[in-house]
């Protein structure tokens, strides 16, 4: 059935846009991000673990990841320790100064908007010496000033909170899969 109204290009365009956004800045991205699943793989083979947090839709991204790692994404292998911690809880730095030890990992995505939460909750895991791996916009204005040079920013490409969750949904998969491709080797 047609429909007069449909505009095929119009719907196209942020396919199109976040396709082209994508193939600029893969190799960019790539590397930020094998730095953080190196990061993450030596937190978890030293005993430590990874929380992750997000707020808003980030929230979701952060539940994928550590159920990412957990399970697994393409192989079998022993589950991984990692906890999303609630972002609408009032008490989310209450949570990493409870959880969060020295060497463990604070695995946070921003989609650079108002995220007090986020922000204290991050000010609280760099108090406590874990490792920041902070998935943001290029900006980087939310969380970025709290990286240090030990930490690991992985820089979304895109302003826009539905451009940087899109390309943070694919990102967290690529980085699960370079977390097992580190403990596990290449696929045979």
């Amino acid at each position: 059935m047609s429909d007069p109204q449909f505009q095929q290009p119009f719907s196209q365009q942020p396919f199109l846009e976040t396709a082209d956004v994508l193939y600029q800045s893969a190799d960019r991205l790539a590397l930020h991000l094998h730095y953080a699943a190196q990061a993450i793989t030596h937190a978890l083979t030293a005993g430590g673990k990874v929380l992750c947090a997000g707020v808003a839709e980030a929230e979701w991204l952060a539940q994928q990841t550590a159920s990412l790692l957990v399970q697994g994404v393409s192989r079998e292998r022993p589950p991984l320790a990692a906890l999303a911690l609630p972002g609408k809880d009032d008490n989310l730095v209450a949570q990493v100064r409870a959880l969060g030890h020295p060497g463990d990992i604070w695995l946070a995505f921003s989609l650079e908007r108002d995220e007090p939460a986020l922000v204290a909750a991050t000010e609280a895991a760099r108090e406590q010496d874990l490792t920041l791996v902070l998935f943001t916009g290029e900006a980087a204005s939310v969380l970025g000033p709290l990286l240090r040079d030990t930490d690991v920013w992985v820089p979304l490409p895109g302003h826009q909170a539905a451009r940087l969750f899109a390309v943070a949904w694919l990102a967290l998969h690529s980085l699960c899969e370079a977390v097992d491709t580190h403990l596990l080797g290449d696929v045979a």
